[in-house]
């Protein structure tokens, strides 16, 4: 009976902790909102307005696996309107400026999708 009161139970009081962590989820707390939200905005390509081409957002993360991309047309002054879920979101742009240039070829950036209209432009090559 000492033997449980003076060694076990301190030894289990400070392992507990230990064990306990070593169940817990360590991944980064994401999105599993189901909710849409509008992004506006403009997509600039060295300072000057993208004449055409796609803005592409996907929210998918571990938590929304199943989630697909959204994708929206970059009009000739460079804006463009689209809808995708809240949360952060991978954001890329797809268009005759991206061909053969390794500066902004497979440029991404993250953006974080709010409740209501988001404005959000994006600068390529990011700063």
């Amino acid at each position: 009976m000492k033997f449980l009161v003076h060694f076990l139970i301190p030894a289990l009081a400070v392992l507990a902790p230990a064990l306990i962590s070593g169940c817990v989820d360590r991944r980064a707390a994401v999105s599993t909102s189901k909710t849409e939200a509008t992004v506006k905005g403009k997509v600039l390509i060295r300072g000057k307005p993208a004449n055409g081409g796609t803005i592409v957002f996907d929210p998918a993360n571990y938590r929304r696996k199943d989630v697909g991309v959204r994708r929206a047309d970059v009009e000739k002054d460079g804006t463009y309107t689209i809808t995708t879920l809240l949360g952060e979101n991978s954001v890329r742009y797809e268009g005759k400026a991206m061909a053969g240039s390794r500066e902004l070829e497979g440029t991404i950036v993250g953006y974080e999708v709010n409740e209501g209209e988001n404005l959000f432009d994006l600068a390529l090559p990011p700063k």
